[in-house]
């Protein structure tokens, strides 16, 4: 309410003494006190009104307004039923620029200050019925397919809010105005990751660094490592009623554009549930025809490269793989993810013009960045990604998803929370024992190395060490004992030992590729 709307209320029969010019400044309460400092009780944005009682002399004018006006207040109304305003106060409001205003003796304090609360109440219903309808067009706008960013941007700009949203691995994926610098998004990410409640507030690293607010995107199935976070400024501890809505306004948004996405994505995962079944068939025509429309633009066409991932053990939450797998390909325009815990994707890598590798290469790092900013949330599982080299045929698809399959399993072998490998970068024996399936793996680790362990825990012993170290120096007696830090012969005894248990002549290249295996089986 504004001092000029108060003044025109014709039954209070208010006016002016001094700061006239001043009627456009707002009312966002009404005091009554006759206390001679009453500062500690304004908050700001007060009408205060006094009956005078505080004067016993024309220098109480001074301290008076001078404290109200320190604290905020934006008029004075000074009732006159006890006799005329005096002089001094007039001067001591005009020096301190405070609108000073006359309440005759047949005006009461209290119908004042019900005018004020009539008002504010009624500005207050106005608020909210604007703040739904404004509410639920957005909601509408989103609904029927929106851009998120522009609404997303609408909505806290129309709340007065600096607000972001980025996924679980840090990625950009709306703001209010400028995005967050990628290294804080990351951060963010991973703190909230390791957080068990929410609202959270945390400051960003660095001196002065400042407060943000973390809310999660919770939709209907989300994940911690699989969902969008909203990202308020400022201390949520601190916020009015009216920022709190404001704030749920937009998450109630993004919660409708994120589960909007999560449906895409399964319905387009379902559709695509007989691609590895077709390309083991042979059956490129199908293939061809069943990427079209919901997969890349291009039917298959260009270069694509093959995703496997794999979460172990296997997730209790359902299709947790591929909704991890859907987020850490997000920005990747056309790919496509199917599948449950055994998920496949297939990324686009540019048309004939482009160089391939190096965006093959892009696709890897990018991989293996945010698979990393999830490790924090990887507390019960592991993921294990293998790549395929780039591809241009739509038939080649079935050797490049072998290959990220193979090195996929050989991931699973090197352990980590999180393990990337691209099937260019696998030697050709790790190659060779990825492809092989687990139980034959196991078999063949507890023929050779089974007698070794056995002895090494009932001896207490180091028998399998010290046949990685005689491997690794090639056979080469004095540097593996050198190594190893014991007498030449006392490391002929451990290897005749494990000759005797193994059954293996270490003398022989074919033994000693055999133990090799084993033990890389082992790692």
């Amino acid at each position: 309410m504004r001092i000029s709307e108060l003044i025109a209320v014709k039954r209070l029969h208010l006016r002016f003494l001094t700061g006239a010019e001043h009627a456009h400044r707002v009312l966002r309460w009404a005091y009554t006190t006759d206390l001679l400092e009453p500062a500690r009780y304004l908050r700001g944005g007060e009408f205060v009104l006094t009956g005078m009682m505080w004067r016993t002399r024309p220098e109480d004018s001074g301290t008076f307004v001078s404290s109200i006006a320190g604290a905020g207040a934006v008029a004075l109304g000074a009732g006159t039923a006890l006799g005329e305003v005096p002089p001094d106060l007039v001067e001591a409001c005009r020096a301190h620029d405070l609108p000073l205003v006359e309440v005759p003796p047949e005006t009461s304090f209290g119908a004042v200050t019900e005018e004020v609360l009539r008002s504010l109440t009624q500005q207050r219903f106005s608020s909210i019925a604007e703040t739904r309808d404004r509410h639920r067009r957005l909601i509408a706008e989103v609904a029927s397919g929106a851009d998120l960013p522009r609404t997303f941007a609408e909505a806290a700009g129309q709340a007065g809010l600096t607000a972001w949203i980025v996924s679980s691995t840090g990625r950009h994926v709306a703001a209010s105005g400028e995005p967050l610098p990628g290294g804080d998004r990351e951060w963010l990410a991973a703190r909230a990751l390791t957080r068990p409640s929410f609202p959270h507030t945390v400051r960003l690293p660095g001196e002065g660094g400042r407060a943000l607010t973390i809310l999660p995107v919770q939709t209907k199935d989300s994940h911690p490592l699989a969902t969008w976070l909203l990202v308020c400024e400022g201390d949520h501890t601190a916020w009015s009623e009216e920022v709190h809505e404001s704030v749920a306004e937009m998450a109630s948004i993004a919660v409708l554009a994120r589960s909007r996405i999560e449906e895409r994505a399964l319905t387009g995962a379902r559709h695509l549930e007989g691609l590895p079944r077709l390309l083991a068939a042979q059956r490129f025509d199908e293939v061809t025809e069943l990427m079209r429309g919901t997969g890349p633009a291009d039917g298959g066409e260009g270069a694509h490269l093959v995703v496997s991932a794999v979460m172990l053990p296997e997730p209790r939450v359902p299709d947790l793989t591929r909704r991890v797998v859907t987020e850490l390909v997000a920005d990747r325009p056309g790919a496509v993810v199917t599948g449950d815990e055994d998920t496949l994707a297939v990324v686009p890598v540019g048309g004939p013009e482009t160089d391939v590798r190096a965006r093959a290469e892009e696709v890897r790092a990018e991989l293996l960045h945010r698979a990393r900013v999830l490790e924090g949330g990887l507390l019960d599982h592991r993921i294990a990604i293998g790549l395929s080299s780039a591809v241009r045929e739509v038939p080649e698809l079935r050797g490049a998803t072998v290959e990220a399959r193979h090195a996929r399993r050989l991931a699973e072998l090197r352990g980590g929370r999180s393990r990337v490998i691209a099937g260019a970068e696998i030697d050709s024996h790790e190659l060779l024992l990825a492809s092989v399936p687990e139980e034959v793996q196991s078999s063949y680790r507890e023929r050779l190395l089974g007698p070794l362990l056995a002895y090494d825990r009932d001896h207490r012993s180091e028998l399998v060490e010290t046949l990685e170290q005689f491997l690794a120096h090639s056979g080469s007696w004095q540097r593996c004992a050198a190594a190893i830090h014991v007498h030449v012969n006392t490391l002929r005894y451990r290897i005749g030992r494990v000759e005797d248990l193994t059954g293996r002549d270490l003398s022989s290249l074919e033994h000693r590729v055999d133990l090799f295996l084993a033990l890389k089986l082992r790692d």
